[in-house]
Parts: structure tokens; C-alpha cells; sequence
């Protein structure tokens, strides 16, 4: 259990840290929000893992969601390594990289949530709030 919450602390400052090129070489399977809303909405089982911070699960989630967290980590090392598992983030940058992550531990399906809670948002939900980076605000 030790390892398997090392290696999630480890992930998620690797997130942080991440660069665009890092990200765009996973060949991590896209899912879409209409795709992960049919999901919902089947019955079938899936696990939704949000990457992403806090104060930014404050503004706004995905109902379902479950934060990357210990916890998840415990849920994560039960699980088969045929459970679909969804990770998802504010754009799909940062959710990429966690689910590259659990792919080369052996889970055979693994998403990444293209366009994140921004595109949930937009295109299937929107009383989800928007909101922008910590980085964007900065540059205003």
C-alpha cells in the first residue's frame, strides 16, 4: 500500500511539472463527454478519478468524480486491471499524464476525458462553472 501511495505523490507532482510535449506523446484512449455521459447513463461500472486540486474541486465537479487522493489510491490497488477507470481534469492535459500513469501499471482500460470538467461544461452540463487556472489568472 506504501508503493502504491508513493508512486500516487510522486504522479501527482509530475502532473505539475508535466510539459505539453510529455503529454501529447501518450497514446492514452480518448473518451468523450458524450461518451462518459452514455457510460453514466448504461449502468455499467466505471471509476471517474479527478486529478485535479482542491481549491479547484471547490468551484466545480463532476458528479460521481472521486479526487486522486489515498483513498482512491487504496480503491485503485483492490481493483482489477480490466476496470475501466476515467481520469479527467479541468482541460484533459493534467488527467492525461494520471492515466498514462495507470496504464503502465497494467490497467487495460484506461481514459482520459478529452476537453475535462471544461468540456462537461460546455457540451453536457451547463451548471457546471468554469473557471480559469491559477496560471491564467496571473497573466490578466
Amino acid at each position: 500500500m506504501k508503493t502504491i501511495f508513493l508512486s500516487l505523490m510522486l504522479l501527482l507532482s509530475l502532473i505539475s511539472c508535466s510539459s505539453e510535449r510529455e503529454i501529447r506523446s501518450s497514446l492514452v484512449p480518448q473518451m468523450s463527454v458524450q461518451e462518459l455521459r452514455s457510460l453514466r447513463d448504461s449502468g455499467e461500472i466505471y471509476f471517474l478519478f479527478d486529478v485535479r486540486q482542491e481549491w479547484e474541486r471547490e468551484i466545480a465537479r463532476i458528479e460521481g468524480s472521486q479526487i486522486l487522493d489515498e483513498k482512491a489510491a487504496k480503491l485503485i490497488s483492490t481493483l482489477s486491471p480490466e476496470s475501466l477507470m476515467v481520469f479527467q481534469c479541468r482541460t484533459g492535459r493534467r488527467s492525461q499524464i494520471a492515466a498514462a500513469h495507470f496504464q503502465t501499471q497494467g490497467f487495460t482500460r484506461v481514459f482520459n476525458l478529452k476537453g475535462g470538467i471544461d468540456a462537461w461544461s460546455i457540451e453536457i452540463d451547463p451548471t457546471v462553472p468554469r473557471y480559469k487556472s491559477k496560471k491564467q489568472k496571473s497573466k490578466n
